[in-house]
């Protein structure tokens, strides 16, 4: 609480209490002074003004954002680890590894391998993200919404985007660019609509 405001209440409440205690003809003053309302002196001296500041976030690459996963859920990538189980060392006979053997087995292990799973997914996104980001850039005019929802619209898989050549992949981008001029207002209408969700009875 406000340092004033509450010397203002406790004033409050001495003046209650002795008007009670003697009814005769004491008076008393007090004077409050809020902290909060300043004059424009008083604000310049305790004031410092800022320039505006522009903050610009460095734009991490698909394998930079992996690395940071592989950082932060170490644990997952720990209890997920099912690799070289059983080996064979150099003197003979059959060597498991206890941990691996229960990270295949338990249920954390089984989480942390589906949560791998996504990781590597969202890897692929990334990536496919990253190099149809690039291309549409490249080789398109649009700016600003129209791009967006270009992107959007007529993004391609990651399995096509791993097999076609640079010059199938700006055929596509070409060809899905007319597609797209020609039928704007269907493809923004699709676009604005809102997903509907299939749900298994």
């Amino acid at each position: 609480m406000n340092p004033g405001r509450l010397f203002f209440l406790m004033s409050i409440c001495l003046l209650l209490f002795f008007s009670r205690v003697k009814s005769s003809s004491a008076h008393f003053v007090f004077s409050y002074q809020d902290t909060t309302l300043r004059n424009k002196k008083i604000i310049n001296q305790d004031t410092n003004i800022l320039d505006t500041a522009l903050i610009v976030g460095k734009k991490l690459t698909a394998e930079e954002k992996m690395a940071e996963k592989q950082v932060t859920y170490k644990s997952i990538y720990f209890w997920g680890d099912t690799k070289n189980m059983v080996t064979l060392p150099y003197q003979g006979g059959l060597a498991v590894n206890l941990n691996k053997l229960y990270n295949l087995l338990s249920k954390k292990g089984r989480a942390s391998r589906r949560l791998q799973r996504l990781f590597e997914r969202e890897f692929e996104q990334d990536k496919v993200l990253a190099q149809w980001t690039a291309l549409t850039e490249a080789y398109t005019s649009l700016t600003g919404d129209s791009l967006v929802k270009f992107r959007s619209y007529y993004e391609p898989s990651s399995k096509w985007l791993r097999k076609a050549d640079h010059y199938d992949q700006i055929a596509y981008v070409q060809h899905s660019l007319k597609n797209y001029l020609d039928s704007v207002e269907i493809i923004h209408q699709r676009l604005s609509l809102p997903k509907l969700e299939i749900l298994n009875p």
